[in-house]
């Protein structure tokens, strides 16, 4: 059976089924995927698929009897986050099954103009990192960062894989320097797992400290801080249906501009982003901020100027 095929109607009866729960009946469940236009959808199908679900991924749907219907079975001590992470992998997946599962893949290519990706040098250490990660153990490295002349070892608790622009992270605990730090996977040389095992799990304090900053760079010692700014009209639809940060609200709108609101962590990929915008964004507030910004945009324009 195709593959991709198998993969969308998994990909329906986990929509269907995942929180805020519907309970939806197996008789509603295949009708959808009749809607989808799956091939070989049958009640026998469904049961099969349930069972794949489990195998393939470790979820558990679960027929409520209560209500009458399915719904994901998670446990309680379950993160649901966890669960839209892997979702969004899978989705992925689903897109790129797309591309690849088709009668006339091998021309798939004559409509496509892929970005050339420099991390998947990195992405050769994602086995033994994927190990180190679900045996909770250290691992040592090499590292040679960009404003470093040699490389520097490291052994440090591995916390999660993260993405952010096309390149691959590892998100760690440093016991050296007692703080957190991410690692681009291709700078990294020689990765091997220790015997050695982490004793604290500081996953869920990386998580908090990530929530409120834009990229990668960040550590204990930053905090959240009130970012105010003035957004020309031109740029408004984008920010609006594209926002800088999760928590992004509109304060004030005029027939000139917008005034947005951030609690954020104040890092470099912030000053990166907002520079991207060019005369387009004001930083109101902090003040420290922007004077920040006007160092750097004074800097810029003396390159620019004869």
């Amino acid at each position: 059976m195709n593959k991709l095929s198998i993969l969308r109607r998994h990909l329906t009866v986990l929509r269907l089924v995942q929180p805020p729960f519907s309970y939806p009946t197996k008789a509603r469940i295949l009708e959808r995927l009749r809607q989808e236009d799956l091939e070989s959808v049958s009640e026998r199908t469904f049961e099969r698929d349930i069972k794949e679900i489990e195998s393939y991924y470790g979820i558990k749907v679960t027929r409520c009897r209560r209500h009458r219907g399915y719904f994901l079975d998670q446990p309680e001590d379950e993160d649901l986050s966890n669960f839209r992470q892997f979702f969004q992998l899978l989705e992925r997946s689903e897109r790129l099954a797309f591309l690849t599962h088709s009668s006339d893949a091998l021309r798939t290519s004559k409509y496509l103009l892929l970005e050339e990706n420099p991390s998947e040098l990195g992405l050769q250490h994602l086995p033994v990192l994927w190990d180190a990660l679900r045996a909770q153990r250290k691992i040592s490295f090499s590292y040679q960062n960009f404003k470093a002349d040699t490389p520097k070892l490291y052994k440090a608790d591995p916390l999660l894989l993260l993405e952010y622009r096309n390149r691959w992270y590892l998100a760690a605990w440093d016991a050296a320097d007692e703080r957190f730090k991410t690692f681009g996977l291709e700078r990294m040389q020689a990765p091997q797992l220790t015997q050695v095992p982490v004793q604290t799990d500081r996953r869920t304090e990386f998580l908090a400290l990530k929530q409120d900053a834009l990229g990668v760079f960040i550590g204990p010692e930053h905090e959240v801080t009130q970012v105010v700014l003035w957004v020309e009209n031109s740029m408004a639809p984008y920010i609006k249906t594209v926002p800088i940060h999760h928590s992004q609200t509109i304060t004030a709108e005029v027939e000139t501009g917008t005034t947005i609101s951030l609690q954020i962590i104040i890092n470099p990929e912030l000053e990166s982003a907002l520079l991207s915008f060019g005369e387009h964004v004001e930083v109101l507030e902090p003040m420290e901020l922007r004077e920040k910004m006007r160092k750097r945009v004074k800097a810029l324009m003396v390159k620019y100027t004869d």
